[in-house]
């Protein structure tokens, strides 16, 4: 009751209540404002007096350093007086005395002469020679020539006599040196009179720049030489009130303006002693010029800081306004928390709000439950009440309890992590609990849904993608990922594995007598005793048919491999009894080895397939191990195969046409279209290369179509001459012949060029009749009822009898070239050839002799009544030209 009434008067009170209930939020702003402004201000004016303390110390450094560039060139300009010195009292000495001063100068023989004046004084002070007139004064006089008599030089004295020059009336400053007679007795004295601003030319940029002057002090305070500008040529003339005696050869200090200079500006002065001449090098910068890029940086500094201080002003008065908004969101959000507190202990998943813990190295090392919902706690088998404040060491231990932090400090680390994890105790409900955990602050939310049924059944759609459902082995997409793990394995360990792929034989036979079930049963037969052929822990899978894969992992080399190929083998030679009869398969097994034979699972698969292909060519029932020449065989074998079919889509076959001559005439009466593949780089390539490969794969079926079409169009072409023609002889292969219908191909092509049936003959092998069923009669008869003879080619390399030959009605037959070229060196040739048109002759067949090569074969030929011939000795097979090759006598224009 008494928390309603608040709340009515609450409303009805309004904003007034609500704005004294935080009082406190709307203080705190102004107070942390006039701080921070505090704070910032005296930050402010410390960076500055640092800032300007460390002007003035680099201002300091820069004075005394041009003090000492200036001192160099006071030293270098003194060094040019001696020089000019050191040149008369040569001359002088030369010339015992006779120095006539004004004609060196006319030669120009002196330095900057325009600057310095030479002059040979006697012992009263009178001037002998000098390059311009001039006289010396009574106290120049009486202090130079004194001391030159001692033997001391005389450096920067100060003439006070005004001297007429370019700039006006000016001192001049005298330097002094001794000549002696050749007796080494005082002669004379020379006086070089200097310019002051002889010592203040020159480049000073870095001086000038602050308002600096450059001045020579005497070690007695006097000034000798003074230059002052500012930075844009002005011209100044401060001068020294007073200059005190410099006590350290050298230094640098902030002088007051009104006791050292006439203009009473404070100055930055640096200070170097001129050896042995008495003098100091003084450089002073004005204080105000050097200053001027801090005063510049002050006035920009400060008024960054009033921006400042008016942003702070309004930022505090802004956030006072935020704060009671925030307040009443704060208010509406415990509302908002508390309905929503009521819709999560109604849902189906968990929320945990977890706490971390850490050590004194700032890591985590636990974490507690600061509040959760209800479905959380049956999760964990726990009420909320005792759930609530637990850590999360209290609630699992071993494995169970790193797996869970692990998970927890991942997400502290990342913001989010997402895990699914099993049920550490068979007392918690969930088999499997997706958690999902999001940081928030310091703390982490936590959800967890039971996904035990999801989960299971995507272990069952994994255990059925990879699993052959007849043999219950792994299938070929397990092997795989198997095989990249057992390579990870070896590496690792630095072992050896073989990958054995298996073949059975005699499958195919199998399933296609007795159907698929037998083959199934074969299947399953196979895949158990293939298991009981290896050992415990190989992995045998169904790769795919009647193929399977074996993998063996951990063995010490390639010997163990053959080892257990043999055990497969003597496995299967046993004969297996299966529902529809007892049987024998054998199988043909190739090896690859891990790491010699491929570091990739396909490399691995595909060499293991290529060595079992070669077991199954080399010998049936054997195991090979891989080998990279039968591979590189086999890819020029795939290659030669794809070319072929290129060649086939392009038409890159022409047909060469080989003549039959009459034995009686020596005309032509037949010519035998022979095949050729003009390869793009290779050329012609002849028929015995390419036609064993086009048998092998099929492609001869497409091929023989291409060929009748190609001869019909040439003899159509031929026809169009007008002459008279003789057919043309077709080869057809055995699978042409048994697998299409050749009467019918041969029909199509001849009408579709408009050839008369007459002009064609067909030529079949032994080997394609030899079978002599029902089918091959009625083929054969087809052809013959189309108008186009039929020619038994390659008599006597087969298996006819004579009984086929009547049944079979061919038209003739042609002995095959092996027993021709016996002719004249064994009788047994003659007798064969003889028997054979013999059996021709009662028969009503032509007889055509292949293969021949010389004339004695034709004479033999001819003596054993022999029809035609054909051979190299006649004409090899040519392309065809504009029209038939037709001539008569042609075996005796040979001859």
């Amino acid at each position: 009751m008494r928390t309603r009434v608040a709340a009515a008067r609450h409303a009805r009170d309004g904003a007034p209540a609500f704005w004294k209930q935080h009082l406190w939020r709307l203080l705190a702003w102004p107070l942390g404002a006039a701080v921070v402004l505090v704070l910032g201000w005296f930050f402010l004016f410390q960076r500055l007096e640092a800032e300007r303390s460390e002007l003035e110390f680099k201002t300091l450094q820069s004075a005394r350093t041009l003090a000492g560039g200036y001192a160099g060139q006071i030293q270098r300009a003194v060094d040019t007086i001696e020089q000019t010195v050191r040149f008369v009292k040569y001359e002088w000495e030369a010339r015992q005395g006779a120095v006539h001063l004004g004609y060196a100068d006319e030669h120009g023989l002196f330095l900057d002469a325009s600057r310095l004046l030479v002059a040979i004084v006697d012992g009263e002070g009178r001037v002998l020679t000098s390059t311009a007139p001039t006289t010396m004064s009574p106290p120049a006089v009486a202090y130079i020539l004194p001391r030159v008599r001692s033997g001391m030089p005389v450096n920067f004295f100060v003439d006070e006599v005004p001297v007429e020059g370019r700039s006006g009336r000016r001192h001049r400053l005298l330097f002094a040196w001794e000549l002696s007679d050749h007796d080494g007795r005082f002669a004379a004295a020379i006086v070089v009179a200097v310019d002051p601003a002889y010592f203040t030319m020159g480049d000073a940029d870095a001086v000038f720049r602050q308002d600096g002057l450059l001045a020579i002090v005497g070690d007695d305070g006097r000034t000798r030489a003074l230059r002052s500008e500012g930075p844009a040529g002005t011209v100044r003339t401060p001068a020294f009130v007073h200059a005190p005696p410099l006590r350290l050869s050298s230094g640098s200090e902030l002088v007051d303006g009104a006791t050292w200079f006439g203009d009473g500006r404070p100055r930055y002065v640096g200070w170097e002693h001129v050896d042995r001449r008495g003098v100091n090098a003084v450089v002073g910068l004005d204080q105000e010029a050097a200053l001027a890029p801090w005063a510049a940086m002050r006035a920009a500094w400060t008024g960054s800081a009033w921006a400042g201080t008016a942003a702070v002003l309004l930022f505090t008065v802004l956030a006072m306004s935020n704060s009671l908004r925030l307040a009443r969101r704060d208010r509406d959000l415990r509302v908002i928390r508390d309905t929503y507190r009521m819709a999560t202990e109604a849902s189906n998943e968990g929320f945990y709000m977890l706490r971390p813990q850490w050590d004194e190295q700032g890591a985590v090392t636990d974490f507690e439950v600061i509040d959760c919902n209800r479905r959380a706690a049956e999760l964990v088998a726990r009420e909320r009440r005792d759930l609530i404040g637990k850590k999360v060491t209290e609630l699992y231990e071993g494995e169970t309890l790193a797996t869970r932090m692990d998970s927890l400090r991942r997400a502290m680390e990342s913001g989010y992590n997402e895990v699914t994890l099993g049920r550490p105790q068979e007392s918690f409900p969930a088999k499997w609990v997706t958690l999902k955990m999001f940081r928030y602050g310091d703390n982490l939310a936590v959800s967890a849904r039971d996904v035990t049924e999801e989960r299971a059944h995507e272990e069952e759609l994994v255990r059925r993608s990879n699993e052959d459902p007849l043999t219950r082995l792994p299938n070929r997409y397990w092997v795989e990922g198997h095989l990249r793990d057992a390579i990870a394995r070896a590496e690792k360990d630095d072992k050896m594995f073989a990958l054995l792929f298996i073949d059975l034989d005699g499958f195919k036979a199998i399933n296609d007598t007795w159907g698929h079930a037998a083959g199934d049963e074969l299947l399953c037969t196979a895949a158990h005793r293939l298991k009981e052929a290896v050992r415990p822990h190989d992995c045998v899978t169904r790769f795919g048919g009647d193929e399977f894969v074996i993998v063996l992992e951990n063995i010490a080399d390639a010997l163990d491999a053959a080892q257990a190929s043999e055990r497969i083998q003597r496995a299967f030679r046993r004969s297996i009894r299966l529902s529809y009869g007892e049987y024998v398969v054998g199988t043909s097994i190739g090896i690859s080895l891990f790491p010699a034979d491929g570091k990739e699972p396909r490399a691995l698969l595909q060499n293991a397939d290529v060595a079992m292909y070669s077991a199954k060519m080399n010998e049936r029932g054997s195991y090979r191990f891989f080998d990279g020449k039968f591979h590189d065989q086999l890819k020029a074998r795939l290659e030669r195969i794809r070319e072929l079919r290129h060649a086939l889509t392009a038409d890159q076959f022409v047909m060469y046409y080989e003549p039959r001559v009459n034995l009686a005439d020596g005309s032509i009466t037949s010519l035998e279209a022979l095949v050729r593949w003009v390869h793009p780089t290779r050329g012609v390539v002849a028929p015995a290369e390419f036609v064993p490969l086009v048998e092998e794969t099929g492609l001869v079926l497409k091929l023989g179509d291409l060929v009748i079409d190609k001869v019909c169009a040439q003899l159509a072409r031929w026809a169009q001459n007008g002459d008279k023609l003789v057919p043309v002889s077709i080869n057809i292969s055995p699978r042409q012949f048994n697998d299409t219908d050749v009467a019918q191909t041969l029909r199509r092509a001849l009408e579709h060029h408009a050839v008369d049936p007459r002009l064609v003959e067909v030529e079949l092998t032994e080997s394609s009749v030899m079978n002599e069923t029902a089918s091959v009669v009625s083929a054969i008869q087809a052809i013959r009822e189309a108008g186009i003879k039929v020619l038994l080619d390659d008599f006597g390399t087969g298996y006819s009898s004579l009984s086929q030959l009547y049944k079979l009605n061919f038209d003739g037959l042609k002995i095959d070239r092996a027993f021709i070229v016996q002719l004249g060196k064994t009788e047994g040739g003659i007798v064969i050839v003889r028997a054979i048109v013999t059996m021709a002759r009662a028969l009503a067949m032509r007889v055509v002799a292949e293969g021949v090569e010389t004339m004695e074969q034709v004479d033999m030929l001819r003596a054993l009544d022999c029809d035609e011939i054909q051979g190299w000795l006649i004409s090899k097979a040519k392309p065809p030209a504009a029209s038939q090759p037709v001539a008569r006598n042609f075996v005796l224009q040979e001859a």
